[in-house]
């Protein structure tokens, strides 16, 4: 790696974990947090390249376990950080029908996982609703997610990538 991409993926590390901190202090919405510290990896991909953001996700998960609630990081390692890199992937393939299955089926499993982890390990209850209703919630949240990301995505490559 050149030092212009260690140096972008360090600022992008320390602007994760601020923006992560940032939920402590602020009464916004956590999934809007988690959502704007996803854009970061994106970020790194289009201004470096896949090394800039495995490293931005790699640091960040690490720093964080160290400075950060442990729901937060844990949702940032499971899902919200690594989606970046996910939805780079199959956004490859140009066939939406296939790229929303793939999505969905990625985040079912992740959801499954972090049920698992968040019950067992942590001892956090993550909903008081039934599951189902919970489920069907959370893919309409993933969807609603997903498009914002790409809204953000769209946003920075036209609006700021080109003035920096």
């Amino acid at each position: 790696m050149k030092a212009k991409e260690i140096t972008l993926s360090a600022l992008l590390t320390a602007l994760t974990i601020i923006i992560l901190y940032l939920n402590l202090l602020l009464p916004i919405s956590t999934i809007s947090i988690l959502t704007l510290a996803s854009l970061l990896i994106p970020i790194a991909l289009i201004r470096g390249s896949m090394k800039s953001a495995i490293l931005v996700y790699i640091s960040s998960s690490i720093i964080g376990l160290f400075l950060l609630p442990i729901n937060i990081i844990i949702l940032y390692i499971l899902f919200f950080g690594i989606y970046g890199l996910v939805k780079y992937f199959i956004e490859k393939f140009n066939n939406m029908p296939l790229e929303i299955l793939l999505k969905i089926i990625f985040f079912n499993i992740i959801l499954f996982i972090s049920f698992f982890v968040f019950k067992s390990f942590i001892a956090i209850e993550i909903t008081k609703l039934p599951i189902g209703i919970f489920w069907i919630i959370a893919q309409i949240v993933f969807l609603v997610f997903d498009y914002a990301l790409s809204l953000l995505i769209t946003f920075y490559i036209e609006k700021i990538h080109k003035k920096i």
